[in-house]
């Protein structure tokens, strides 16, 4: 009887302590359970989802190193379906976080009043999670390629919480997704706002460098953003990020006519102990953009080193070429047209790099005024470059005067041959 009896008492006080907490009362206990449960039930699961398609998205993009890697792999239009149902559970938990756990009641008014009351009574939102969850509802859209709805959701956190720090990681997202849409004046003067802003918290100096680089990147202006891009190197919060900057800087760097830097860059990615396909690639550069300046025989002997490893059967054509590269730097000809000329047969996957061995090979011929075989190396480029490949236009012009030069130089020959031929006695013919 007395069990029976206590578990009433038990059930009595669970319901008073769930009716005190209802949504639409406003006291100390209703917030620190709405608080308590926003966080560690649904905002917790919902971050956890969106974390898990922040993954997935990373693992599903593979870089082509063959371009100037975008700063973000979520950039890539092919991520934006990587993920959804993660992205859809981090929405639908944000949604459910605000709809059961707002609290926007005001509190009970105090006779006397402090100035730190007031405040407090006159904000719009009395749950510290309910922003965060607008913030990852957008985070979610964003990942979908949904920049309006992730606009609008970090548009809300602005307006409605100008005073709560998330604000200015709000700010940071609407600048990614104004980059991303190509609204770059939005951007622009956002980040101008937030450069200014003396309160601006330091945790963030770093996200505030990358999106800012990533503004410069978009539209080319790498000589921009290389100091953005150096800040947010050195402040990045994890290793993949610093390693993805730093690779993307030394990229940078190259683009604006720095090979130098750029080689330095590329060595220091190597010794970040970085996936294997980034560390290929990083030796590669750095072999690609030495400056004649350095260790010419440790580089090619590292070189050789990644020829007879059989993981790299397949990047034998790049190896070769960037040993062509520092066999120019040295100013041996001879050898960096042997080392291209390998780089060229082997390229039978890899069409932009059989394309840039025929057309390195091209234009050291043509420079030597060796047309024909000029002609021959810019006619096997044609075949695997399109209108989008750079100084397309110019290719295709010299490939077509070049064609017709050398077939009336074949034509002279042939002519003069025919004509030694009939000067021939019987028998010598």
């Amino acid at each position: 009887m007395v069990k029976k009896f206590s578990y009433r008492i038990f059930f009595v006080l669970g319901w008073l302590l769930v009716a005190g907490c209802s949504t639409e009362k406003n006291t100390v206990v209703s917030r620190a359970y709405h608080d308590l449960t926003s966080h560690y039930n649904v905002y917790f699961n919902g971050k956890e989802s969106l974390r898990a398609g922040i993954d997935k998205i990373n693992n599903s993009v593979e870089d082509d190193y063959s371009k100037v890697l975008p700063l973000y792999k979520s950039s890539n239009q092919a991520t934006a379906t990587a993920a959804i149902p993660e992205m859809d559970i981090a929405i639908l938990k944000g949604s459910k976080l605000i709809q059961t756990h707002s609290i926007t009641k005001k509190p009970k008014r105090k006779k006397n009043r402090s100035k730190s009351y007031v405040e407090f009574a006159s904000q719009e939102e009395f749950n510290d999670w309910v922003d965060d969850a607008y913030i990852l509802m957008g985070k979610a859209y964003f990942y979908q390629h949904n920049f309006m709805s992730a606009i609008e959701n970090f548009n809300y956190v602005v307006r409605k919480f100008e005073n709560d720090p998330t604000v200015y990681e709000a700010n940071i997202w609407l600048i990614r997704s104004f980059t991303e849409m190509e609204r770059y004046v939005e951007a622009y003067e956002l980040i101008q706002v937030l450069q200014a802003d003396q309160k601006f918290p330091r945790k963030l100096e770093g996200d505030l460098a990358a999106v800012t680089a990533d503004y410069y990147a978009r539209q080319l202006s790498y000589a921009e953003g290389i100091p953005f891009l150096t800040i947010a190197v050195k402040l990045a919060y994890n290793k993949e990020d610093r390693l993805r900057y730093s690779y993307v800087l030394a990229q940078w760097h190259q683009e604006t006519g720095n090979p130098e830097k750029a080689s330095q860059i590329f060595r220091d990615v190597t010794r970040m102990n970085p996936p294997y396909i980034m560390d290929f690639n990083a030796q590669i550069s750095a072999a690609s953009t030495f400056t004649g300046t350095g260790d010419a025989e440790k580089l090619k002997k590292q070189l050789q080193k990644m020829l007879r490893d059989k993981k790299n059967l397949e990047y034998r054509d790049q190896i070769y070429f960037a040993i062509g590269n520092i066999s120019m730097k040295e100013g041996n000809k001879e050898k960096a047209k042997e080392e291209y000329t390998k780089s060229a047969s082997l390229s039978s996957a890899n069409m932009y790099q059989r394309a840039l061995s025929c057309l390195t090979l091209a234009q050291i011929y043509f420079e030597e005024l060796n047309y024909k075989n000029a002609q021959s190396y810019y006619d096997s480029a044609m075949v695997v470059i399109d209108e989008n490949y750079p100084d397309f236009q110019k290719i295709a012009d010299r490939y077509h005067s070049l064609t017709r030069l050398t077939d009336n130089l074949y034509t002279v020959e042939r002519e003069d041959s025919l004509q030694r031929l009939a000067q021939m006695d019987e028998p010598a013919r």
